[in-house]
């Protein structure tokens, strides 16, 4: 149970265990973020998705609603309301866990795991979606899969059901409640509580039980309950599978007043509750304290010393294409603090303090990662921290020009101050400074119109990239429109209206006809997928067009006048690019902000300026600043604080970055 200074968590937490002291390594240098997908929630406690090919997300809400987002939406829907089936009294209670069966995108069905409302009791049922419409489900549940009783006490009901590598359904409950497991379920192989279930749920309508026994269950057609797969959990309230390597079981299993463990569940394994929490013997049964006969947890971390800590929420073993972690990492939280911390090479690491109660993590369809905030009622992406032209790796924007009479390139390192000159291009040259390596920090590069050729220089290495890609005329788009976070090299090319881009990963190279002679290449995350979106801005009409990479819609919005000047950045930090023009004629901003939709007017920078917007402060967001090539001096407004800076940086002439590697 929680000590006292935690009382209060006890009504409204979803987790029970303690406060903990977690050693841990230094921030690593690669920072990460909350990206806001949805706000106004309603105690959400899970998101995942049917992997279908659909790229949504399916977020649970604790008292019963089920909601959809499309991708690129800002707005979800309501995809099932079963909240007059399942317990609305709060604490642990409600509904938890939500799986799609492997084969759902023609089946259809899908389960969800929730408390009774009448007694408490833990039930798997089985729903489907409507044949009509697949965004919305039908109401009545299709069959009840499995019910196990839970008297007595509230808490500890376990949360998550998910589809194995198997095919199997596995669901992890809670040991029945109470603290120290009064009734010592969770080491008694005919109770289900306290448990890792595996059913075959693969039967026909009407059949009942509702499932059929895995022949290899431990205990299938011997003494104890044969539905076990494994034994000696406290509350497995959030798991999930590897969905790469081996596919292993992840678990983390909420401690007691000591210790909170992360578990790889194996089959017929003991995981030693009530005798073990963690490896430290609880001396609630003293004579059963064999190291021997119990698996201990992968790692875990310890309460005691008045820390703010108190309970683990498991996470994933991260595989994504964007590398916001390192491959194989297995990240997780602590509800109380909101700290997100990883797991690899045998080392715990604080990744980011967040201020949410963190209820639940998820993957989208490729694997990047979510998290859900319960009393916030958010939906957020963890992303990597990244800004433009960031040449020292700080993910904040350094000065930096491209000196076409020399072919210099001048960079003021914004982590130590440091002026770098480095020797590359020629007169001629369009500068395309971008992240060609992808260890997310900015390469050097140009574009050459007059033998259609890139040039950069990898950070990662300092190799130096030749590749002939466009022709004398074509504007250099280079942006990462496949999501891997590496730039792809790409061009636009006005005479034609088409696109040309040559994917790092993703294949071979296309092209696509978006844009007539005339327009500005505008590109951008407008609906903040992680990937970039194609777009031009039509000056002699000021309408933005734009193709939606996450669900290929095309966008035309009125936004800004002929003669103005495109200046499209994130100056929000809700990672979606937003429209936004500078105006030479007034000095003026006209910013809409992707994140509520409003208007702002900000007068900043005369006639003759080039705007150059970045997020030099580091905060996320992108700050309104301009280069004057009068003076050579750059002029901005800190989103951060509203502080303005002036600093001299270049001379009459000079290319400032990162107007021309504006993508």
């Amino acid at each position: 149970m929680h000590k006292k200074r935690y009382l209060f968590l006890l009504v409204l937490a979803i987790l029970f265990g303690t406060p903990h002291a977690l050693t841990t390594h230094a921030q690593p240098v690669d920072a990460i973020r909350l990206q806001p997908i949805l706000t106004g929630l309603s105690l959400p406690v899970y998101v995942t998705t049917p992997r279908d090919g659909t790229k949504r997300l399916f977020v649970i809400q604790q008292r019963g609603i089920i909601k959809v987002l499309q991708p690129g939406a800002t707005a979800a829907t309501d995809f099932l309301n079963v909240s007059s089936v399942v317990s609305s009294t709060g604490s642990e209670r409600g509904l938890l866990g939500l799986a799609f069966h492997p084969q759902y995108q023609t089946n259809r069905r899908f389960f969800i795991y929730y408390t009774r409302p009448s007694d408490g009791a833990i039930e798997i049922a089985e729903y489907e979606t409507s044949m009509g419409n697949p965004n919305v489900a039908n109401p009545a549940a299709v069959r009840i899969i499995i019910t196990i009783p839970h008297p007595t006490f509230g808490n500890h009901n376990g949360g998550t059901v998910l589809f194995g590598p198997d095919g199997y359904l596995y669901a992890g409950t809670g040991d029945g409640g109470s603290g120290n497991d009064p009734n010592a379920n969770a080491q008694n192989i005919n109770s289900l509580l306290g448990k890792f279930l595996r059913l075959d749920i693969n039967t026909p309508v009407g059949q009942i039980p509702a499932y059929n026994i895995p022949p290899t269950n431990p205990y299938a057609n011997t003494a104890g309950a044969d539905e076990i797969y494994a034994i000696g959990m406290r509350n497995p309230y959030r798991f999930s599978f590897d969905r790469g390597g081996t596919n292993q079981l992840w678990v983390g299993d909420v401690g007691q007043d000591a210790i909170e463990e992360v578990d790889i569940i194996t089959l017929g394994g003991n995981y030693g509750w009530r005798v073990y929490e963690g490896t430290q013997c609880t001396n609630l049964e003293p004579a059963n304290c064999v190291p021997a006969n119990y698996l201990p947890p992968v790692f875990e971390y310890t309460s005691g010393g008045g820390s703010p800590r108190c309970s683990v929420t498991g996470g994933h073993v991260y595989r994504g294409p964007r590398r916001t972690f390192g491959a194989a990492a297995y990240i997780y939280a602590d509800y109380c603090t909101g700290e997100i911390f990883q797991w690899f090479n045998s080392a715990q690491t604080l990744r980011l303090d967040t201020p949410r109660n963190l209820s639940a993590f998820g993957e989208d369809e490729a694997g990047e990662l979510y998290m859900t905030g319960l009393f916030s009622g958010t939906l957020e992406k963890i992303v990597r921290a990244q800004a433009s032209a960031d040449f020292d790796g700080d993910t904040r924007t350094d000065l930096s020009v491209f000196r076409p009479t020399t072919g210099a390139w001048y960079s003021a390192n914004s982590s130590n101050g440091a002026v770098k000159i480095q020797g590359f291009g020629v007169n001629g040259d369009i500068p395309t400074a971008e992240d060609y390596d992808g260890d997310y920090i900015s390469d050097i590069g140009v574009f050459r119109p007059s033998n259609g050729q890139w040039y950069f220089i990898r950070s990662s290495d300092s190799t130096v990239g030749i590749v002939p890609f466009g022709t004398n005329g074509d504007v250099p788009v280079a942006a990462d429109y496949d999501g891997d976070a590496k730039a792809d090299i790409a061009v636009f090319r006005p005479s034609s209206g088409t696109w040309y881009v040559l994917p790092t990963l993703s294949g071979p190279a296309y092209q696509l006809p978006f844009g007539l002679n005339g327009d500005t290449p505008v590109v951008g995350d407008y609906d903040g997928d992680g990937k970039f979106d194609i777009a031009v801005w039509r000056g002699s009409t000021g309408v933005w067009y734009r193709i939606g990479s996450a669900n290929g819609s095309v966008t035309a919005i009125q936004w800004g006048v002929n003669g103005d000047v495109p200046a499209q950045g994130d100056f929000d930090g809700d990672s979606r690019t937003d429209l936004a023009v500078f105006r030479p004629s007034s000095g003026q901003w006209f910013i809409l902000r992707s994140s509520s939709g409003s208007a702002s007017i900000i007068p900043w920078g005369t006639s003759g300026d080039v705007p150059v917007a970045g997020d030099y402060d580091g905060d996320g967001s992108d700050d309104i600043a301009v280069f004057r090539p009068s003076n050579g001096t750059w002029y901005r407004v800190n989103s951060s604080n509203g502080a303005t800076v002036f600093i001299q940086f270049g001379v009459t002439g000079d290319l400032a970055i990162p107007n021309y590697d504006k993508p």
